[in-house]
């Protein structure tokens, strides 16, 4: 067992250490990434499930923070993907190389974590609230 144990940090407590926590967080669109995805990289023939992989891997919530330098490693996630699925037993390099991939393009729950990435419109602020009395007057 990693981490911890004990009950998780509550950054809105008192004396937390976390409640001044630095780092900003990234909102990414529930939607999805609405930009086009680039082309496969030239040099090898992809099949159909690979290119669907490709554009769906680019049309992901977390793409839309990724920049043109992360092509050649979704390409190899996509690779190491259909390598995986095309019923040869995988080695364990290749498993490990396609967790560290996915954690690279921050496609894993800890990943985002570690990133500050949190799929959902961030919360609004300044809205009002309204105060309702507990007794009434006597």
């Amino acid at each position: 067992m990693r981490g911890t144990p004990g009950p998780k940090a509550d950054p809105s407590a008192r004396y937390s250490r976390h409640a001044n926590d630095p780092r900003p967080v990234t909102y990414l669109p529930p939607d999805g990434c609405t930009y086009d995805p680039p082309p496969l990289p030239p040099g090898r023939s992809w099949t159909e499930a690979e290119e669907h992989h490709w554009n769906q891997l680019f049309r992901a919530p977390q793409a839309a923070v990724w920049d043109e330098s992360v092509g050649p490693v979704v390409a190899a996630l996509v690779v190491a993907t259909s390598a995986t699925l095309s019923g040869a037993r995988p080695s364990a390099q290749l498993i490990g190389e396609l967790r560290a991939l996915a954690s690279e393009l921050g496609l894993t729950p800890s990943s985002m974590a570690r990133l500050s990435w949190v799929v959902g419109d961030p919360p609004q602020t300044g809205t009002s609230a309204s105060v309702h009395a507990l007794r009434t007057a006597v």
